[in-house]
C-alpha cells in the first residue's frame, strides 16, 4: 500500500481567518463605539490598542500552525504533526481504531471542507467526546475514511450494509469475528 501524506485544504486558514474577525470585530467596533460615547476617549483609545496587539499574534500565528499541520496514512497507522513552538506528533496504529466520524458545520460546509475525528478503544464513547486523532480541512473525507477503513482491514461495504436474512446475519457475524481473529493475530 502506498503512503499518504495529506495537507489541510486552504479553506481551513480561510475558515479560521472568518472566526477570528467574527469574534474581534464587534469588539473593535463597541471599542470604537465606547471611546466616542465615554467622557474618556485616551482609556478606551488604549483598550483598543490593547485588543488590536491582542489581534496581532493571532493573525501571525494562525498560517504558521497552518504550515504546520500534516497528516500520514501509512501502512500501519495514521499520523499527524503540528505545532509551531512545540511540535506535537500523534500515532493511531490501525488496530487501535474504533470508530471514525466525520463532522462538517455551517461555516465548515460553505468553504466543502470537514473533519475526520479518529476514535480509539480508550478515547471513544459519546458521539461528541474527544477524538484521539483529528483530520481538518479535507474535502473529500468520505473517500478518506473509506481508505483508512481499507487499511484497517473491515470493508465498509459491509458496515454499512444491513443483513437481510438469518443466513446473511451469520454470515456477516463470521466475517466479522475473521477480521478481528486476523487483526489480533497481527
Amino acid at each position: 500500500m502506498t503512503i499518504m501524506q495529506l495537507k489541510p485544504e486552504p479553506e481551513l486558514k480561510k475558515l479560521w481567518q472568518l472566526i477570528t474577525g467574527i469574534v474581534y470585530i464587534p469588539l473593535i467596533l463597541l471599542l470604537l463605539v465606547l471611546i466616542v460615547l465615554s467622557g474618556e476617549p485616551i482609556l478606551m483609545g488604549i483598550f483598543l490598542l490593547i485588543m488590536l496587539l491582542a489581534l496581532l499574534p493571532i493573525l501571525i500565528y494562525l498560517p504558521a500552525f497552518y504550515k504546520t499541520l500534516e497528516y500520514t496514512i501509512d501502512n500501519d497507522a495514521v499520523r499527524l504533526k503540528k505545532g509551531v513552538f512545540w511540535r506535537i506528533r500523534t500515532t493511531v496504529p490501525f488496530n487501535k481504531i474504533t470508530n471514525i466520524d466525520i463532522t462538517q458545520g455551517p461555516i465548515e460546509r460553505m468553504f466543502n471542507i470537514s473533519h475526520l475525528r479518529i476514535q480509539t478503544a480508550g478515547a471513544s464513547g459519546a458521539q461528541n467526546s474527544l477524538a484521539e486523532l483529528i483530520i481538518s480541512g479535507i474535502r473529500d473525507s468520505e473517500a478518506l475514511k473509506d481508505t483508512i477503513m481499507s487499511r484497517i482491514g473491515v470493508p465498509t461495504a459491509a458496515i454499512n450494509k444491513e443483513p437481510e436474512t438469518e443466513q446473511d446475519t451469520l454470515k456477516a457475524i463470521l466475517k466479522e469475528l475473521t477480521a478481528f481473529h486476523k487483526a489480533f493475530d497481527k
